[in-house]
C-alpha cells in the first residue's frame, strides 16, 4: 500500500485506451504480416540453402546428386517442399510450414526406415539399392532467427502504433 496516491478518473483517457484496446485488439492484422513474413524467410532458406541460423546445409550425396531433377538442395522439379504456407492458428498465433508429407524429415533429419517391408528399394544414380534404413540429414527450413526476431517484434509495434494513431490518443 502506497503512502499516498492519486486516482485519474478521465473519461477522455479511457475512452482513448478503450479505443486503443478495440483497434489493437484484433490481432488478425498483424499475425497474417507475421505469417507472410516468415513465409518470404523460409522460402528465402530454399533459394541461400541455409538454417535460420545462417549454416549451410548438409550438401547431396554425390551418388544422388548425378540424376537429380531440381536446382538446388530440396529443391525438386515441383517445387513442392519450398512452397511454404502459413496459416491463423488462432486468434493469437500463426504457424508456417510445409504441407508435404516429408518436410518433418527434411527438416529435423532421422532415420527412415521400411513399415511394411524388410527393405527399403530406390533408385540413386542409376543404380539400385535395397537397405535396412536411410539417414536423412538435417537440413532446417522452419524457425526464427534474431533477425526474424526483430522484424517480428517491428511488425508488432507498428501495429500498435498505427492503433494509437488512429484513435487519437497520442495526440
Amino acid at each position: 500500500m502506497t503512502a499516498a496516491s492519486i486516482v485519474i478518473d478521465d473519461r477522455d483517457i479511457q475512452e482513448g485506451l478503450q479505443r486503443v484496446l478495440d483497434a489493437a485488439g484484433d490481432l488478425a492484422p498483424v499475425l497474417k504480416n507475421i505469417g507472410e513474413y516468415e513465409m518470404e524467410a523460409t522460402k528465402d532458406r530454399f533459394r541461400t540453402e541455409r538454417d535460420p541460423d545462417g549454416k549451410p546445409w548438409e550438401p547431396l550425396n554425390e551418388l544422388y546428386k548425378t540424376t537429380k531433377k531440381g536446382p538446388r538442395i530440396l529443391t525438386g522439379q515441383t517445387r513442392s517442399l519450398s512452397e511454404i504456407v502459413w496459416q491463423l492458428a488462432s486468434q493469437m498465433s500463426v504457424e508456417v510450414g510445409s504441407n508435404v508429407v516429408y518436410a518433418r524429415i527434411h527438416n529435423e533429419g532421422g532415420t527412415i526406415k521400411p513399415k511394411n517391408a524388410a527393405a527399403l528399394v530406390f533408385s540413386m544414380g542409376g543404380q539400385t539399392f535395397k537397405v535396412k534404413s536411410v539417414r536423412m540429414p538435417r537440413r532446417t527450413f522452419l524457425g526464427i532467427n534474431e533477425d526474424d526476431r526483430r522484424e517480428i517484434e517491428a511488425i508488432i509495434r507498428d501495429h500498435f502504433e498505427d492503433a494509437i494513431v488512429r484513435t487519437g490518443v497520442a495526440e
